[in-house]
């Protein structure tokens, strides 16, 4: 890169200027008039993010780790719920500050985080845009038509951790761009590349991820085979292979190394959930072929989300920048199209070939997620195509491209008339917004025929070209992509039917309600418990348990409360809100209790099948053949909570027989115990609960979490980071 073409004050001032983009852009959530504020609507970022950030606030506030939550699913493992993202850097940063501050979390605090994101995508694009391009204007438009593209303003805005995982693809490539530069710092640039990917791995969102690393590995490759083109020696060109192999393994390894606190423990968790696996019919559901309308019609799928749409003038900026016949925009093309064709899913044959070979493909659905993908192959084709126009490349070619201008709006003014018509029959249905945008898109076609016709023609010069084309192009995003600020202004978890009732009792207990009626993940924001929770993953055997019928696991989960819009079988009405209603369960169960007579099953199928049957308020069905000989007088027993919090409880036993406690507790690999002072181990009792022997007498038992998994992943983080800092300091003193 020449002296031209380095860094300056104007690349400074153009970062800038893409913060105040995003900034006006989400101005209803950054206004201080309280008559035009509004937040990100309810959903997941709310119920789900959001609330995830509260408890680990609420632990890091009482100095703890937050590895296990008490307050949702009868107990969850926390942190190995790759969704709670604790160890994310600038989330963990964020809710510091905010605990430090004020010693809460807001949802503003949140949705400042999800706005610093699309400000590190618009920056980390312009920057790798800014080297490979050498263009200012060129890396401009491809931020900005990433950063305010259909992708990151539609879905991922709401789930924080597909937004916060996609924002780390630019900076990765621009990493993996200056490691296979023939200078003096590749090794340096390899470890960055590899710490760029950890942090992505960190976000929360396994299948972004592997997006992201998939691509920094195809245009590493990329960059790799252009070197082996200039290499006119054999040898030389084998060697440069074998160091390609070596550089992924590093970058896989650096990757995983970083985010391992947080990976090893959600790799253990993963085989334990409900997502161990998904058939291919799950997996591979994709975009309707009829989605490829969503380039020009944006709406066609969903008011809500168009994915695909980049706008009007940085498609046919895409389309005139593979005019020109250079590897770098041949590539960024057969990108595009290769995610587009797998993102179709099975109406494709193409991705059955990605399933059936691709380690980990098989773990997620969803694949039109790939229109991550395009969007940023796309907006890279956009700053190209502006940076060619500008420079005057091709523009005999480009007049010949210019009448596909007219046909598109010749195409939108017929869909426009055709959703006219039908909508007019169901005026507030979906054709009638189709046919409204259908409208915008065929001014929005008017509008860049007009400014490329009067550039081709020379009736405008640069000057005006450049800053008018940016400026057709944020209108047409922003007119059509709308901000994920549509709620007004409340607080999420405020007003909850039955709130005051529910923590007035002293009692160990939990909750159970039913689906919608009371905001999800509401037991993390009041501090209760409860047996359900909206996180997409929870433990297999937990999820099984929930299939029998309600009268055989409310008690077993020592549910004392109901919150349901009808009547429940076995409960008592107690008070009435509305349609909603709290009720207590007649025969609830405590929270541990010991029994006399337990029989030995590890089939989990077969287990069930005697849950159905038995009466387990008395028995047990344990997983362990070992149980030994018990004695029915131990149901006689007492059993007293002595001290109870999210990942220690401390239990008092007196038995007059030999028996088995019975802990309501989720069983899971890390929770340790002792019985008078002695390491006992925990068993597996009714399918998924916790079980201690015991002897006939008093004894004192103590239970905690304390997981090999993050220890691990702890340590090998920790040797990782320390090493990539070494690394970098040992070849930064040997240069």
């Amino acid at each position: 890169m020449n002296d031209a073409n380095k860094f300056s004050r104007r690349d400074v001032a153009l970062l800038i200027l893409l913060a105040l983009l995003v900034a006006l852009f989400f101005w209803r959530i950054l206004t201080p008039n309280p008559a035009d504020r509004a937040q990100f609507p309810v959903g997941d970022f709310t119920d789900q993010f959001y609330a995830f950030r509260l408890y680990e606030a609420r632990a890091f506030s009482e100095g703890r780790i937050p590895l296990w939550s008490e307050n949702f699913n009868s107990g969850h493992p926390f942190l190995a719920d790759i969704q709670s993202a604790v160890f994310y850097p600038p989330a963990l940063v964020n809710t510091w500050a905010n605990v430090w501050a004020f010693n809460s979390f807001s949802l503003f605090a949140l949705e400042l985080e999800a706005l610093l994101h699309f400000c590190l995508a618009g920056a980390f694009t312009y920057i790798f845009a800014r080297r490979v391009i050498q263009n200012r204007v060129g890396a401009f438009v491809s931020a900005i038509v990433f950063t305010f593209g259909g992708y990151l303003t539609s879905y991922p805005s709401l789930q924080l951790a597909i937004l916060e995982t996609a924002v780390w693809l630019p900076l990765a490539l621009y990493c993996v761009n200056r490691a296979t530069d023939d200078g003096r710092r590749t090794t340096n640039w390899l470890i960055l590349a590899g710490v760029v990917l950890g942090i992505a791995a960190l976000a929360g969102h396994p299948q972004t991820f592997l997006f992201v690393f998939a691509t920094s590995v195809i245009y590493f490759l990329f960059r790799v085979w252009q070197s082996n083109q200039k290499s006119e020696i054999k040898n030389q060109k084998s060697k440069i292979g074998l160091r390609a192999f070596g550089s992924i393994v590093i970058l896989a390894l650096l990757a995983f190394g970083i985010a391992a606190i947080q990976w090893i423990p959600a790799i253990e968790y993963q085989q334990l959930s409900t997502r161990e696996a998904l058939s291919f019919a799950d997996a591979a559901k994709g975009f309707p072929t009829l989605d490829l309308l969503q380039f020009i019609l944006p709406g066609y799928a969903s008011a809500f989300a168009s994915p695909l749409y980049v706008g009007i003038l940085p498609l046919w900026l895409a389309l005139f920048a593979l005019l020109r016949k250079r590897n770098e925009t041949i590539f960024w093309g057969l990108l595009a199209l290769g995610a587009l064709i797998l993102s179709f899913g099975f109406y494709v044959f193409a991705y059955v070939v990605i399933y059936l070979f691709v380690p980990g493909a098989s773990l997620f659905r969803q694949q039109e997620r790939l229109a991550f993908v395009i969007s940023f192959a796309l907006a890279m084709l956009a700053g190209y195509g502006i940076t060619d126009l500008l420079n005057g490349i091709n523009l005999k070619r480009a007049n010949k491209l210019y009448a596909l201008l007219p046909i598109g709006a010749a195409l939108m003014l017929v869909l426009m008339l055709t959703f006219f018509v039908a909508g007019a029959q169901q005026p507030e249905g979906r054709l009638a917004f189709l046919g409204d945008r259908a409208g915008l898109l065929l001014i929005q076609f008017a509008l860049a025929s007009l400014l490329l016709g009067l550039y081709l023609r020379k009736i405008i010069s640069i000057k005006w070209f450049a800053p008018l084309a940016i400026v057709l192009i944020l209108f047409d995003l922003w007119s059509v992509n709308e901000p994920a600020n549509k709620g007004r202004v409340e607080e999420r978890f405020a007003d909850i039917p039955f709130l005051e009732q529910l923590q007035s009792d002293p009692a160990i207990f939990r909750v159970a309600a039913d689906d919608q009626v009371l905001p999800g993940h509401f037991g993390i924001a009041t501090g209760l418990e409860e047996i359900g929770g909206i996180s997409p993953l929870r433990l297999a055997r937990y999820d099984a348990l929930l299939k029998l019928p309600a009268e055989i696991y409310l008690p077993l989960l020592n549910v004392k409360y109901l919150v349901t819009r009808e009547n429940a079988a076995g409960a008592e009405l107690l008070e009435r809100e509305g349609e909603i209603q709290l009720s207590q369960l007649r025969n609830s169960q405590p929270r541990a209790w010991l029994v006399g007579n337990a029989v030995s099953e590890a089939n989990d199928a077969r287990a069930l099948e005697l849950a159905a049957r038995l009466d387990l308020a008395h028995n047990a069905i344990v997983a362990d053949a070992t149980v030994g000989a018990l004695d029915p007088r131990a149901a006689d027993g007492e059993v007293s909570i002595a001290a109870h919090s999210a990942e220690q409880m401390t239990l008092d036993v007196n038995t007059p027989a030999d028996g088995l406690l019975i802990v309501s507790e989720n069983f899971y690999p890390g929770w340790r115990a002792i019985v008078d002072g002695t390491p006992t181990e925990i068993l597996r009792a009714d399918l998924t609960l916790r079980a201690i022997p015991v002897r006939a007498g008093q004894h004192h038992i103590e239970m905690w979490y304390d997981p090999i998994s993050f220890k691990l992943g702890a340590m090998i983080s920790a040797i990782t980071l320390l090493g990539c800092v070494g690394a970098l300091l040992f070849f930064r003193n040997r240069r």
